[in-house]
Order: C-alpha cells, then structure tokens, then sequence
C-alpha cells in the first residue's frame, strides 16, 4: 500500500470512528427518552421499559458480548485464560455448571456470584490463582453440582487492557458434556451474544457434531472467530491439513459457509507464554494472531456492529408498542357499539385461533411420538451393528488363543477402547443425522402453522380496528433454540469384574475356547447395551425438551400477542364504560405518545436499515 492510500485509509478510519461515536451517543439519548416516556406512561410497558433500559446500558458501556463456544474438553476456559494473561478461571479438567461467567473491565481482580434469591456472594483477590479458586466452588460440577446452589449469574472483574474499551468476554458450559443441563444453558444463552470464538480441537479437526452445533450458532450469531486449539500436538504438514480440513467442511455445510479465516493456536502455550512474558512462545503458539485480528476488530467493527444490534432491537420493541397504542386509541374513538361489535368479531377469531393452536399442540404430541418410535428404531440398528462388529473384533483375537484366557481379555480390553469409540461416533452421528433431520422438519412445519396463527391475529385487529402495522422480522418468526442431540464421548468399556479362566485352564483348547467366546460374547452385549442405552436416553431427553420447549415459546407468542391486541383494546372499552371523563384525556396523551414513538422509531431503523447487510470500509478492504 502506497504513502497515500495508507494515509487515506486512516482518515476514513478516522471519519467512521468519529461518525460511529456520535451515532452511539446518539442511540444512548434517544434510548434514555424512551425510557423516561415508558416511565411517565406507568405500568402499561414495564416489561418494555426493562427490556429498554437494559440496551441503554449496554450502548452506553459499549458492552459487547464474545462468548467462547465449543463441545466440552477443547480448550476454552484456557483460551480464555490466555487472552486475559492470567488463570482466572477453573482448569477445564472440572467440568462447568450450567453457568455462564461474564468477564470484564476492573482495576482490581474482583468475583462477585448472584444467587436467584437476589444475594450476592462477592470478593476481591490479589492473586488470579485465588480468583480461580473461588468461582471453582460455584461454577463447576465438583463444587456446584447441577447448580444445587441456584447460582443466576457470575461476574468476573480483572485489569486486562483487552477488556477496558468494553469488551466482555464470556465462558460458557461446553456442550455435549456428560451434564446435559450445561448444553441446554448453552443454547439458552447464544440470543445475549454479539459475537463468539468457536473454538474446535485439532484431533479431530471438526466432529459431526461441532457441525449441527456450528448450524445453531449460526443463526444466532453472525460475527465469528473460528479457532482449532490444542495444534501444537501436530506437525506443520499435519496442522495444515486438519486446517484445510475444517475450512472444507464449513464450506460444504448450508448455512455455515463463512468466509471467516481459522486461526490455530495452542491455548496452552499461549498462556504458558503469557506467565513467563515469552514474546517468541506467544507468537509460535498462534495466539498472538488471534489477539491482533480481536483487536483490530474491536477498533474497527464493534462500535458499527453494537450500534446496528442495539438500534435493530430498540425498533422492533418500538414496533409492537405502537400496534399497541393505535389498537387503544381507535378503540377509544370508535363508537361504543361499533367497538362491541369489532370485538366480539375479533374474540371470535381468537377463540378459533385457540381452537388450531389446540389442534397443532395435538398434532405436534402425535409428531412427537413418531420421532421417539424412530429413535427406538435407530437404536436397535445401532445395537445390532456395534454388537456384529465387536464380535468380530473379538473373532479376530480369539484366532490367536494358545490356552490363555486372561491375556485374550486384556487384548480384548485393548482393542475394544480403540473399537469403541470409533464404532459410537460414527453411529451416532448417523442417529444425530436421522432423528435431527426428523425433528427439524417437524418443527419447521408448525413454527410455519405458527406463524399463520399469530399473522391471522395481528391481521385481525389491524384490519378490523383499521390501524397500520409493519411487523419486524423478529416479529413474523418463530425462533426456537433447537438441542443437539448428542451425549458425551466417555464410552464404557469395562469387562465384567467376576474372575474368570481358572476351569478353562483344565479343558482342551476349543472347549476353552467356546466358553471364553461366549462370556466375552456376554460382556460385549453387556457394554454395547450400556452405550446404546446411555445414547438412547439422553437423546429421547433432547427430542423432549426440545418439542416441550418449542410449545412453550409458542405459547409465550400468543400471549404476548394476545396482550399487545386484545388486551390494549380491552382496557380502552372498559376505561370508556368507567371513565368516561378521562378518555378525551386519554387521547391527548396518546397521541403526543404515539408521535413521539413513531418519531424515534423511524430514527432508529434510518440507522440499522443501511447498513445491516453491509460490510464496514474496513473489512471490504
């Protein structure tokens, strides 16, 4: 780059951070009077006013959430770790709660665990070890087993300069960890991040798995930092193919493809480097990279990218507001028998709404039952082939019997911990690949009744009380945090414990031989029903909450639906039956309401609207 493109670039970096501040200061006091008005309203829009203030707060503190994702064991409490320079967090050998642990700026190292009751437990430390230490009692399964202790939230203060322009880095569960309560968290939480490292391990590069849990990520989160961990157990050829590898796979996978690089690194050593201020380690171990791309990242995108989440979020809150107070102000003017009548039309198209909401809960049930009968099914197969094959295995072992039956059991030991997981994995994935085919298809079929049912309703009480509405995008849809549908990856392959050999010493060899085959025989069945069983149940567990949780976020639509339309023209008759002196006053208010909100949201979709699909200058160059 020439003298003068390099000088251009950095007044247009300039410009945009200049232009991008003062958009920011802008969204803090627009969404501060929103506040105040919601506040000078009363209790019509508390739920509103919550939700309002919360993304003040965010805008205001130029908070952005980078989570660290990924299944259980890469790595990413040590990644974490590295960034920060110190051990703050518990070592990944405990497994975590189902707890999310918010990191952020603070002079001082600071922990402090919010209980549900409201209580707090808090401290300050000198050392990150003790930091370490403490959250260990709340946040990991040894200390707070399946959060006994109902813990709500943690929060981490520490005096790293990555952190002080705002940035809060977040340690989330891994999932498909044998506690399927932190998967589910997981899942839960991925609405309240603005970005994230998905973090994957070299060996294997990327699972089946980590690709249905990379689909999810994706629709709830579009600014990625993709990172294979742990590659300093590789060679350089070695750590470029599994590279290329993982790159091959995300581009052959709808809804994945990502032009995002993958950085590799070795958390490990990145940490270790930061302990021992190694400059030359840092940069070998790759993290030096990762910790310039996040940089320049939250140099050049993040203030855009907060201002466009926030202002986004803001209007479509603004949006139902507005259906909600032009529903009350056309019911406050309407003529008192017009307005019975235009009710009990539209509780008439509630109450056969209800009736197709009934029938599709019905239908879902009987969706549901035929998912769990393919499960079964799935199962079966699995158990059949894992046995055959194992048998195998042990056919393969028992050609090299010379009367000695506990060394065929240690080979069979041997041989069955290489087998086993292997066997399972690919099993597994085929039972992921099949039952998660069949359950998102279920669940794209009523989330599109769904959909049907709550327009039908909106269009109703526009059409009928005769007021405009543009639904927002998060309005029109549906969304549902669907489960992955997958376990853990400790296997059992335990042989039976009872002592065994002393009679076969004394038979001839194929007498012997029958009777070791047809115990290890035993003990195979023995630990493939184990597998299937532990695979099985904690998948008919998934399918369950997933379909159960599905009902009620759709339950949750309708009642806020129902709120929004109803219950606005509801409590305008009943004022005019009431009060009639204070609807001449009502309107007024109402008025100066809607006009200031519809003032604000125009504002705010004139910032989101340009540039939500555009790159920033800097990334386009």
């Amino acid at each position: 780059m020439t003298p003068a493109n390099t000088k251009n670039t950095q007044r247009q970096h300039k410009q945009n951070t200049i232009a991008q501040e003062k958009q920011k200061n802008s969204l803090v006091h627009v969404l501060a009077h929103v506040e105040e008005l919601m506040t000078r309203w009363g209790n019509d829009f508390t739920k509103e006013r919550e939700h309002m203030h919360e993304l003040g707060t965010r805008i205001s503190h130029a908070r952005y959430h980078l989570a660290v994702l990924g299944q259980f064991k890469r790595g990413k409490s040590t990644l974490l770790n590295a960034l920060l320079g110190e051990p703050f967090l518990p070592s990944a050998l405990l497994p975590l709660t189902s707890i999310p642990t918010f990191i952020s700026w603070g002079e001082n190292r600071r922990a402090k665990v919010v209980f549900h009751d409201g209580h707090a437990a808090e401290a300050s430390f000198e050392k990150s070890t003790d930091v370490s230490e403490f959250l260990a009692r709340y946040v990991t399964e040894e200390g707070n087993p399946k959060n006994k202790l109902f813990v709500a939230r943690v929060e981490v203060e520490c005096p790293t300069p990555l952190l002080k322009g705002g940035l809060v880095l977040i340690d989330t569960p891994g999932i498909g960890s044998t506690f399927q309560h932190n998967t589910e968290m997981t899942f839960k939480f991925l609405p309240q991040c603005d970005g994230a490292f998905f973090l994957v391990s070299a060996e294997p590069p990327i699972t089946q798995l980590e690709v249905e849990f990379l689909k999810e990520v994706r629709t709830q989160i579009t600014r990625l930092f993709l990172i294979m961990n742990k590659t300093d157990y590789l060679t350089e050829d070695e750590r470029k193919t599994a590279v290329e590898f993982f790159q091959k796979v995300i581009q052959e996978q709808p809804g994945v493809k990502s032009a995002e690089p993958v950085f590799s690194v070795s958390a490990r050593q990145g940490l270790e480097a930061k302990r021992n201020d190694d400059s030359s380690l840092w940069a070998k171990s790759g993290m030096a990279d990762l910790e310039k791309t996040l940089l320049e990242f939250l140099v050049k995108e993040k203030r855009q990218a907060l201002n466009i989440a926030i202002a986004k979020k803001a209007a479509d809150i603004l949006g139902n507001m507005l259906l909600q107070i032009r529903l009350k102000q056309r019911s406050l003017t309407l003529p008192l028998d017009d307005l019975e009548q235009r009710l009990a039309v539209f509780e008439k198209t509630l109450q056969e709404t209800e009736i197709r909401r009934t029938r599709s809960h019905d239908t879902l049930a009987g969706d549901q039952h035929r998912i769990l009968e393919l499960l079964e099914e799935q199962s079966a197969h699995m158990l059949r082939d894992a046995q055959a094959t194992l048998f195998e295995v042990l056919e393969d072992i028992l050609k090299t019997f010379n009367g000695n039956s506990k060394a065929i059991e240690i080979s069979l030991r041997t041989r069955l911990q290489e087998a086993i997981p292997e066997i399972f994995e690919a099993a597994m994935a085929t039972t992921v690949n099949t039952v998660g085919r069949q359950v998102q298809d279920c669940l794209d079929a009523h989330q599109e009744q769904a959909n049907a049912l709550l327009n039908t309703i909106r269009q109703a009480a526009t059409e009928l009380f005769e007021v405009p509405y543009t639904p927002s995008e998060e309005t029109n849809s549906l969304a549902l945090n669907r489960e992955p549908y997958w376990v853990t990856e400790t296997w059992s392959v335990s042989l039976s414990p009872i002592p065994r050999g002393m009679v076969e010493r004394l038979l001839p060899k194929n007498i012997a031989q029958r009777r070791i085959r047809r115990w290890l025989q035993n003990d195979i069945e023995s630990i493939v029903s184990r597998n299937v069983g532990d695979l099985r149940w904690a998948m008919i567990q998934n399918v369950n909450d997933t379909i159960r949780r599905f009902a009620l976020r759709l339950q949750e639509q309708f009642e806020e639906i129902t709120k929004t339309t109803h219950g606005a023209i509801r409590a305008a008759r009943d004022q005019r039956i009431r009060k009639a002196d204070t609807v001449a006053e009502e309107l007024s208010k109402l008025a100066l309401f809607e006009s200031e909100i519809q003032r604000i949201h125009a504002e705010l979709t004139h910032i989101y609207l340009p540039a939500q699909n555009q790159e920033t200058p800097e990334r386009q160059q």
